[in-house]
């Protein structure tokens, strides 16, 4: 991982957390894991609710469904890391050669039609959010997609949207197969959390979204807020940051996180002063860009309601 800090982990007690669960479960713990233990008021905490929620939440999608949802995310953001992770896991409860094929790219001719409608429509939401219009969801919402799936669905997109992007930028870790194996079996039982926590009823998106817009980009921090919110923006085609490096940073994150290279990352360390601002800034700009689709599918979807 580029973040040193962030693979090691913040204070003694996560340290020792970290090295104490790579020895029980006999593999090196994902960087994935690693990334929501460290700042944790800040990023980890409002990020794992919402993404525990999201995946693990009551859902007419199953387990599988929005697993394959996320391993898609990813391949739409070129991100290899979460393409395995997430496309491992879908793969133990989902015809394999179906999430295949779909991670290669193909629609095969047995996926079934809310699916396929369901699929088009998250692909344009990940690649190009703003050339969604009304009339698309009026057409999703007609072919047997309720409009709590259609939210269960933007939401998954939105939470990897961020998840990504930062596995890019930080350079998460592959896993070799067999623990990738090991890894998706112990997140089929007990989800994005440690140790298995019960969820009652249907998420509330609209507020777990504004909890983690609000730690992340609204409160005081290492890093000026707007800072931060000016680098959120930027990461979704708004306009410049005066400091070149950071704004360069913000566009990267934004639009193609894995082209990031190690002397990019190296140099806003040496700009912010530190690695946990460095991280502020990252972060800042990867849920930029989640909630931008986040709040443009939520928005579209309103004003088709508001038509039909």
């Amino acid at each position: 991982m580029r973040l040193k800090k962030v693979e090691q982990g913040e204070g003694l007690f996560r340290k020792l957390l970290i090295i104490f669960i790579s020895i029980v479960s006999g593999m090196r713990l994902p960087d994935a894991a690693r990334i929501v233990m460290y700042h944790r008021d800040f990023y980890g905490k409002p990020m794992t609710m919402w993404t525990q929620a999201a995946m693990r939440g009551e859902s007419r999608w199953s387990v599988g469904e929005r697993e394959l949802f996320a391993a898609l995310t990813a391949k739409w953001n070129s991100c290899p890391f979460c393409i395995n992770a997430h496309g491992t896991i879908a793969s133990l409860v989902l015809n394999k050669t179906l999430v295949k094929e779909l991670l290669d790219g193909s629609h095969p001719p047995n996926l079934p039609p809310k699916l396929r409608i369901i699929l088009d429509f998250l692909e344009i939401l990940a690649k190009t959010p703003d050339e969604l219009t009304k009339e698309q969801i009026v057409a999703v919402l007609q072919n047997g997609i309720s409009t709590q799936e259609f939210e269960d669905a933007v939401a998954v997109v939105a939470l990897f949207s961020i998840t990504v992007r930062c596995a890019n930028a930080l350079n998460f870790a592959a896993l070799s197969d067999e623990d990738q194996i090991r890894a998706a079996k112990r997140m089929l039982a007990q989800g994005y959390v440690f140790g298995k926590d019960k969820m009652d009823g249907h998420p509330d998106h609209p507020a777990l979204a504004e909890e983690l817009r609000s730690r992340v980009l609204e409160r005081p921090r290492l890093t000026d807020i707007s800072l931060r919110q000016a680098i959120a923006s930027r990461a979704t085609g708004g306009a410049a940051v005066a400091e070149p490096i950071y704004d360069h940073l913000a566009q990267q994150v934004g639009q193609y996180s894995y082209k990031i290279t190690d002397e990019q990352i190296e140099k806003v360390v040496q700009k912010t002063g530190s690695e946990k601002a460095t991280f502020e800034l990252i972060t800042a700009a990867a849920v930029g860009a989640g909630l931008y689709r986040w709040d443009k599918g939520l928005s579209i979807l309103q004003e088709a309601n508001g038509s039909s």
